[in-house]
């Protein structure tokens, strides 16, 4: 059970198993996991009644997808070694 449940949230929320990983582009696989994302925060907001809760809940979305963009960003620029964390190799002395 808890392997169905696994594959099932990685079956859609994983970019590395879902369909979105045949869109070669990332920025173009980004703009289409936004567009999917505030589709599904409207039609929620909807079923539920809870339609003037819908700017909320895109804008709270919107925050969390973008802090999870940014980590996964970081994390791939770190692998790649693009980001430089170290410090000078010359000690900054006064003038």
């Amino acid at each position: 059970m808890r392997q169905f449940i696994a594959d099932s949230y990685n079956s859609v929320m994983n970019a590395k198993y879902n369909p979105l990983r045949h869109i070669p582009n990332q920025n173009t696989r980004h703009v289409v996991t936004l567009f999917l994302m505030w589709m599904w925060c409207g039609i929620f907001a909807t079923w539920t009644g809870a339609i003037f809760f819908l700017g909320a809940s895109l804008f709270l979305h919107s925050i969390l997808f973008f802090g999870v963009l940014v980590t996964l960003g970081t994390f791939e620029a770190a692998k790649r070694h693009d980001l430089h964390f170290r410090l000078s190799e010359q000690p900054i002395t006064k003038v």
